[in-house]
């Protein structure tokens, strides 16, 4: 267990600078871990339009290529994808046809999408993602990894 003392760390001064690290490459196929998924709430004020929902949010750690782990400084990276949720009038998730892809997709390429399984059985499994690169806001010009899409594990 971690010693993180919290009221320490707001006193601590670091002992080097931070860096970023480099993103892994954009476009190519990498092995991927689920790990345990959370849902939470949404809303948005786009356009003068208030709206809400729920995602799940997807924690996936990535096995990079032993040259990209060279290049990026570590072996692993983790990400966190996110799937909106159609719901149900009555609170239910809305199974309609096209309805929750973001969910399907992973389901799909878990092999789960079939009756009597459940998000939580997610958690652990192997899939293939590829990534792209989505450009910083702020103006910095920093480059984050985003998942383009999700399949089943080669």
């Amino acid at each position: 267990m971690s010693t993180f003392d919290p009221e320490q760390f707001l006193d601590a001064a670091i002992t080097q600078p931070l860096t970023k690290r480099p993103p892994a490459d954009a476009g190519r196929p990498y092995t991927a871990t689920i790990g345990e998924c959370k849902i939470r709430p949404w809303s948005s004020d786009k356009g003068g339009e208030h709206r809400e929902g729920l995602a799940m949010d997807i924690p996936l750690s990535v096995q990079l290529p032993e040259e990209v782990a060279a290049r990026v400084g570590q072996p692993t990276i983790v990400l966190n994808d996110s799937a909106f949720l159609d719901t149900s009038p009555s609170g239910g998730l809305d199974m309609a046809p096209g309805r929750n892809r973001g969910l399907r997709n992973y389901y799909d390429a878990t092999g789960l999408n079939k009756p009597g399984t459940s998000p939580r059985m997610l958690q652990g499994r192997l899939i293939q993602v590829i990534l792209k690169h989505d450009v910083a806001k702020d103006g910095s010009g920093d480059l984050y990894e985003r998942v383009a899409s999700v399949a089943k594990a080669a």
